[in-house]
């Protein structure tokens, strides 16, 4: 099949790396992918596929396809309208949640069919519109994430490992002010951890917490800061899926999550990581505590996760999109 992603940028963030992985497990199935992108879109993710530059993301820019396959809202329009191949709208977040534009509502009905990441993800698109939606699922490359030897082996001081982002940048739902309470009262109880964060962002990192802040410059560096540590912490409100928890739990790391939806088809709390409602700082701080004090549960979610991970591929992923689209092959 020839498969066309149309995108403004794929730059850092999950959804980015959602479609550069998804368009590398299609193009090794052995089909035909293309993404096409502005001149000055930005690519930060490895991919293996055709790569086409245009000046604008215009219907008449479009290459003609099997499937054209948009994901954010404003990517879905010039597919409809180009004519050019069956449209399959992959939502990886329902827009509406915090994007104002009525255009994020409206491309939500015009008649194509629609990808969602999860079942919570698939109940909002329903209840926002009406429209059910086909869930896939996001997934971890283990070649990559995969257990490495501990930092706190060497130290004996435990490690948490935190992905800061930015209010500023528009990320308010990533809680970030929860996760730096939940630490200065674990400090207050005097209790001795590190933390190490990535903050993407170029604005500085708000926090009287001391950390070392770390710039990854690929998932390989990213993989180690996740193992590294004991402790992965992951404080958003919502999310259609979140790839960060699953990844951690492939490097072998326990987490602490919030209850942000998406997660709900992966986490399982105390069983793989500790689940705890978004913004509640106190059991948040209560389950960080019980992680860095109790090293057997540690271990015990670290390796239940590990096991429950390994499954969860990008292979997996594409074979879900290829097995939807080949029931939509002869429709028009």
């Amino acid at each position: 099949m020839k498969i066309v992603f149309p995108n403004h940028s794929l730059g850092i963030g999950g959804g980015a790396r959602f479609v550069c992985q998804l368009a590398n497990a299609l193009a090794d199935k052995g089909h035909d992918i293309e993404i096409v992108i502005p001149e000055e879109g930005s690519i930060v993710w490895p991919l293996r596929v055709k790569i086409t530059r245009v000046k604008e993301l215009l219907p008449d820019a479009i290459s003609a396809a099997d499937f054209i396959i948009p994901n954010f809202y404003t990517t879905v329009m010039p597919a409809w309208e180009s004519r050019k191949g069956q449209v399959v709208r992959l939502s990886l977040g329902y827009e509406p949640l915090w994007v104002k534009d009525e255009m994020a509502l409206k491309t939500y009905q015009i008649d194509a069919p629609i990808l969602s990441i999860s079942q919570w993800h698939r109940q909002m698109i329903l209840q926002g519109t009406g429209r059910d939606s086909t869930v896939i699922h996001g997934a971890v490359d283990t070649s990559i994430f995969h257990p490495f030897p501990k930092h706190s082996s060497l130290t004996g001081r435990k490690t948490i490992f935190y992905i800061s982002r930015s209010k500023s940048y528009g990320y308010f739902w990533k809680g970030d002010d929860d996760f730096w309470e939940a630490c200065t009262r674990l400090k207050d109880e005097q209790l001795e951890f590190d933390v190490v964060v990535v903050h993407p962002e170029p604005d500085q990192l708000m926090t009287n917490i001391p950390c070392e802040q770390r710039t990854p410059q690929d998932d390989h560096e990213m993989a180690m800061l996740y193992a590294q540590a004991d402790l992965y912490v992951y404080t958003s409100y919502f999310e259609a899926f979140g790839l960060p928890p699953l990844e951690a739990m492939a490097c072998q790391t326990a987490v602490v999550t919030t209850d942000c939806g998406g997660n709900r088809d992966y986490a399982k709390h105390n069983e793989n990581c500790l689940v705890v409602p978004p913004s509640d700082v106190t059991q948040l701080t209560e389950c960080i505590k019980q992680l860095l004090l109790n090293d057997d549960k540690r271990q015990v979610l670290a390796t239940n996760g590990l096991n429950f991970a390994q499954p969860w591929t990008w292979q997996r992923t594409a074979e879900q999109v290829e097995a939807f689209l080949l029931t939509k092959i002869n429709l028009v």
